[in-house]
């Protein structure tokens, strides 16, 4: 599974071409999770991309009934806004004029490796929110050892 990390200021042209940073390339294990991409809205209507066999897997684990709940209309949107985006030789993919139309998004962004997938922000919000973020980043840090060693929250320090 690539694991995407680091922040990368892109333009995305007049014909909403975006280049995917080769630094964030280099993170796909290409045989493992694919060459492409699939395009999805985010929940704070930000683009995110996702390698295309990765996703593909991830979206395997959703439980699927051959007749629809209300539960699988909830999520039809997921796939009805899902784009699969092929990279050209430069690493760069079009972005859909629909998928800009309903996302937060301009001409400056930032290309974010977010664990499993990369978020694109516009370079102004992106920035916004590191400033208001890093007064509590110690405290992030502190929270994410604990749940990593868990066993370790109770001892005091000797």
């Amino acid at each position: 599974m690539a694991l995407f990390v680091g922040e990368f200021e892109q333009t995305i042209d007049a014909k909403h071409r975006l280049a995917i940073s080769a630094a964030l390339r280099e993170q796909i294990v290409a045989s493992e999770d694919g060459k492409n991409f699939f395009l999805v809205l985010g929940p704070d209507r930000h683009l995110w991309l996702y390698p295309d066999l990765y996703y593909r897997r991830l979206v395997a684990t959703l439980k699927r009934s051959p007749l629809p709940s209300r539960d699988t209309r909830k999520i039809d949107l997921l796939f009805a806004m899902a784009r699969m985006l092929k990279p050209d030789s430069q690493g760069r993919v079009v972005l859909p004029e629909k998928s800009m139309q309903r996302a937060v998004t301009s001409q400056k962004v930032t290309l974010v490796g977010v664990f499993d997938h990369i978020e694109i922000w516009p370079t102004d919000q992106w920035e916004q929110h590191v400033e208001e973020a890093l007064p509590s980043y110690g405290e992030v840090l502190y929270e994410a050892s604990d749940r990593m060693h868990p066993e370790t929250e109770q001892r005091p320090i000797q």
